[in-house]
Order: C-alpha cells, then structure tokens, then sequence
C-alpha cells in the first residue's frame, strides 16, 4: 500500500478543506452582521460537516498506507467530536440550551481531546522542545482552571472547566513536542483547537449572553481543516520511540 492517495484525489481533497477553511474565516467576520440564529445554525453545520469529512478522509488514509496510526486516531478523534455536537445540536434545537452545560456531551468532547493527544504521541516521534514551555502551558491552564473555581465556587460546571483546561493543556504541550516542523498546519490546527475549549466552557459559565463568543465554533472549523490539510502530507513521521 502506498503512504498517500494518488495526487489528483490528494488535490481534490486539499481543495475542498481550503475552500473549507476560507468559508469559516469568512463566517467568523460576518458574525458582526449576521442574526445569531443565522450564525449558530450555518457554524454548527459546518462545523459537524468539518469534523465527519475529516474523519471520514483521515481513515481513508490509515486504510491506504496500513500502518499511520496519526491518520486514524486524529479521524477518531474528529469522528467523536462530530457526534458530540451532533448531540449538542440536538439539545439546542429542543430548546434545552441551559442544560446543554455540563452534560455527558462534554465527555465526548473531553474524549477527543484525549484521543488527539494519543494520535500525535502515536504517530509522531518526540523533538527537544524547551521544557519550561510545557510546564508553563500546563501551569498556566491549572491557574486559570482552579481561579475560576475560585470565583464561581465548586460545582459540576467548574470541575468540567478543570477538565477542559487541563485536557487542552495536555493536548497543546504534546502538539509542540511531537509534531515535526515538517508539518506546521498540523501544530496549528491543534493549537487552534486546544485554545477553543479553554475558552468554550469559560462562555458556557460566564458569557452566555455575549453575542461575539460564538465565532469560536469557526475556530473548530478552522483547526480541524489545518489538521486534514497538514496530514495530508506525502510523508507523515512515525512514532520510532
């Protein structure tokens, strides 16, 4: 088996997760314009269309080159987030939008961020990277984390932001120490994602009211569609530790 799909269907398919990425760039500058029901519904969309394309392309090329295991746990990953919110979407359409957060939808999300953390440690060896940068990443999130636990008080709510930083920390650290320089939109396209869920559940506890907080649902798009794009490259490392 080859490593890649043949080059036309590789142009094919970075094509459309191009047009893809321009169209979210596009959406997140037109929030200022559009009805926020207009918003949220054409955001979710793509972002489940984004996440189940992905997928679906990522385990196509696990299947084609039989032994990138970064190719088929990262469609894992997007594969549960996309049924996530799937779920999510559901909610907000009967009208259970206050219960919406926390619920066990945060667990399939929880769980692909993990499960992107284990495609990068699986697919990627490891590069020296400063040390003292992990540590403040992860010390930063556990900061954050625990003060608004502070402010709010204990609750389901602001243990599940813990979760979320501390997974999103995890996932950001491990995205600057295994993925080569050789493929940036990837470490990108992570960072991206990371970012967004230290922000999501900071809305959910205390800005739900802020109409400009929902472009981060075209930052999903985007660093999913920076993911795909990345690993689509002809030669992907493997993990050799």
């Amino acid at each position: 088996m080859t490593d890649t799909p043949d080059i036309p269907a590789r142009t094919w398919i970075a094509g459309i997760f191009s047009a893809i990425l321009l169209v979210a760039v596009v959406l997140a500058l037109a929030i200022i314009v559009l009805p926020g029901t207009v918003f949220l519904a054409i955001s979710n969309y793509l972002q489940i269309i984004t996440a189940l394309a992905g997928a679906l392309v990522l385990i196509g090329l696990w299947h084609r080159s039989g032994d990138r295991q970064v190719h088929l746990w990262a469609g894992a990953g997007l594969l549960l987030w996309g049924i996530a919110n799937i779920g999510w979407y559901v909610m907000i359409l009967l009208g259970m939008r206050d219960v919406v957060f926390p619920s066990i939808i945060d667990a399939g999300i929880i769980a692909s961020i993990l499960i992107l953390v284990f495609a990068l440690r699986r697919g990627f060896a490891t590069k020296p990277v400063a040390r003292y940068l992990s540590l403040c990443i992860i010390a930063a999130a556990i900061i954050i984390a625990v003060t608004v636990i502070g402010i709010a008080g204990l609750s389901p709510a602001t243990l599940v932001t813990l979760i979320y930083f501390a997974a999103s920390g995890v996932l950001l650290t491990t995205a600057l120490n295994y993925v080569p320089k050789e493929a940036p939109m990837v470490l990108w396209g992570v960072a991206i994602f990371a970012l967004t869920f230290m922000i999501y559940p900071l809305r959910e506890l205390f800005l739900i009211t802020n109409t400009i907080l929902p472009v981060i649902g075209t930052f999903v798009v985007i660093g999913f569609s920076l993911i795909v794009l990345g690993l689509l490259g002809v030669c992907v490392p493997k993990n050799t530790a």
